[in-house]
């Protein structure tokens, strides 16, 4: 006899089981969000000494079955499962990503990596975010060198360990065969700043701050102090192609952080502070520093109050930084177009260029000859400011 509580829980359990096991067939049907889930890395004997997280970003699950799915269709999904086990790991191992990051979580660079691994989450690969610092980047350049073709590691390259290391006899040698330039994501130029008071410096008086600080530096060659992060950094390439530019001799100190180079400009310890603008404009919009001046041939959409140095009397000083992707040397032709591609869409998306704004950056998207092209242009804009100051970094 048919009954109808026996024929309800043997539908409740069927449903119940559909939902318990067939999303798992659609989890690589597409992504719906871009959730963000962080693993720790487990480091081996090559890294025992190296501080590096690992986040991992990943496309989400996709939306439960309807309720009202029948047992014939649960049925079904059963029986093909085991046909679908094989594309299912397949897809997901030609979707993970590597992004090396040469330098320590929360830096510029590290939050360029992170919003790139959202906007590839969001187009449905995994991506794992390294941080391997060390030698001003070289760390990460190098294993980057060597990865593999099929494991897909790129690296997320900057002005220093790419255009710059290269240039100076004291860095690390350079992989034998080069990186292969996939994009060039986004510039962001050097600024002065000096110590603020809460106020925005006004466009007169920062020439005049300027030009005061060098009358300064002439009449006291080599007493007054200006930092940046590091020894043979853009920054403190900037700084010194600015004495060599104005004349002037000063004192370069180089600290490991922003937070304790703050505290002393603040403090009257330091003169100036040659910094990247995506680092400053935060501390700029809370009036903690003002900046007297921005590389570049014009002023920056993101600080258009600032002049260039040009506009304060200090000519030559165009040289910005910026981030690239850039694969090993054994993926091939094919698959850097592909990635290439990959990549000119991304960084089209309006979503993406505003928060790439917003973290001080502007966005570039240059690919394939663009960005072999822009490559070329800035080791040749940075040969010529080594050039000037050799005599200055020994």
């Amino acid at each position: 006899m048919f009954s109808p509580g026996r024929s309800g829980r043997r539908a409740r359990r069927a449903h119940g089981g559909a939902q318990a096991i067939l999303p798992a067939l659609l989890i690589f049907s597409g992504p719906s969000s871009t959730p963000v889930r962080a693993f720790p890395r487990v480091d081996d004997a090559a890294h025992a000494h190296t501080h590096a997280h690992t986040h991992v970003h990943t496309p989400a699950i996709a939306p439960a079955i309807a309720p009202d799915l029948s047992r014939r269709r649960l049925l079904c999904g059963l029986a093909l499962w085991p046909l679908a086990a094989p594309w299912r790991h397949a897809v997901a191992t030609d979707a993970v990503m590597h992004l090396l990051v040469g330098y320590a979580a929360g830096g510029g660079a590290d939050h360029i990596a992170r919003l790139l691994a959202d906007s590839l989450s969001a187009d449905g690969a995994i991506t794992i975010v390294e941080n391997r610092p060390g030698a001003a980047g070289q760390v990460a350049l190098h294993e980057a060198a060597r990865a593999a073709a099929d494991r897909q590691t790129l690296l997320l390259g900057t002005v220093g360990s790419v255009s710059i290391s290269p240039l100076i006899a004291a860095a690390p040698e350079p992989p034998a065969a080069p990186l292969q330039p996939i994009a060039i994501v986004a510039s962001t130029p050097h600024v002065l700043l000096m110590a603020g008071d809460g106020r925005r410096l006004r466009e007169a008086d920062a020439r005049a701050a300027l030009q005061a600080r060098l009358a300064e530096a002439r009449r006291r060659p080599g007493e007054l102090v200006y930092a940046s992060l590091g020894v043979h950094s853009s920054a403190h390439l900037v700084g010194e192609l600015m004495c060599h530019q104005a004349g002037v001799s000063m004192t370069h100190v180089p600290y490991p952080g922003s937070a304790r180079a703050l505290v002393d400009l603040q403090g009257g310890h330091v003169a100036m502070l040659v910094s990247t603008l995506q680092a400053a404009l935060p501390l700029m919009r809370q009036g903690r520093v003002r900046a007297l001046a921005v590389t570049g041939a014009v002023r920056s959409p993101l600080a258009p109050s600032v002049p260039t140095f040009a506009e304060v009397g200090v000519d030559g000083m165009r040289q910005d930084a910026w981030y690239g992707v850039l694969a090993a040397p054994s993926v091939s032709a094919a698959q850097c177009a592909a990635l290439s591609r990959r990549f000119a869409r991304l960084l089209q998306d309006p979503a993406l260029r505003r928060r790439l704004g917003q973290d001080g950056a502007e966005p570039l998207g240059l690919t394939g000859q663009q960005a072999v092209d822009y490559l070329a242009r800035q080791r040749e804009v940075w040969r010529q400011a080594i050039l000037k100051v050799s005599d200055r970094l020994a």
